[in-house]
């Protein structure tokens, strides 16, 4: 093999090596969404979430989650207002140059308040409150750019509810990358092991 041939083939694996090395996806952003879930619990739902990179293959990221409902049980008119705060770690490492494998875990804690709104004299309690309602979870995935500066994401996690049983669960967001700053997405969260707690949300992200 001649000298050229060894030479350009160096070259090549050189910009192979950087091209699966480079970072091409951004984990510093700010998302705000809006959507409707399946689940009585909560009919609308907004959230806030910021992610933040603190190591080149690893990411914090903490949401507020904010749900209102309401339902018939009976004559019995109900409203529910509910918060859920949570926090996980993404490791997240590139295979390919336009492929990243993401494995997260993470915490939350939710607090609500149910209140029956009438008609008056059918209310078995007034209002009842909970808080402290733990769950675990753990998932795995990938983040996929796909032409026209679309990129994709799915999960497959497991949620272990501290109160009832364990929750599969799967993920499919799409996000559409104006620049390197705005995107705007849409995403469909649901349960793999139920009807409820299905959730399509819109969305908009500010990355920096």
């Amino acid at each position: 093999m001649g000298l050229f041939n060894k030479y350009s083939i160096s070259i090549l694996l050189v910009t192979i090596g950087s091209l699966a090395n480079a970072e091409l996806f951004n984990y510093d952003y700010v998302d705000l969404k809006a959507g409707t879930t399946s689940s009585k619990a909560g009919d609308r739902e907004y959230s806030l979430e910021v992610s933040k990179s603190i190591h080149r293959n690893i990411a914090l990221r903490g949401a507020v989650h904010y749900t209102y409902g309401d339902w018939h049980i009976g004559r019995e008119y109900k409203e529910q207002t509910q918060q859920m705060y949570t926090i996980e770690g993404i490791y997240h490492k590139s295979i390919l140059p336009s492929t990243d494998v993401l494995i997260s875990s993470g915490y939350s804690n939710t607090n609500g308040k149910v209140t029956c709104v009438g008609p008056t004299g059918h209310c078995t309690a007034s209002s009842s409150n909970y808080s402290g309602l733990k769950a675990y979870g753990a998932s795995l995935g990938i983040r996929q750019m796909l032409p026209i500066d679309i990129e994709a994401e799915f999960h497959y996690g497991i949620v272990k509810p501290e109160s009832f049983s364990n929750l599969k669960r799967g993920y499919l967001g799409l996000m559409k990358n104006f620049n390197n700053k705005i995107s705007i997405g849409v995403s469909y969260d649901w349960n793999i092991t139920g009807s409820e707690y299905n959730e399509s949300k819109i969305a908009i992200r500010r990355s920096f």
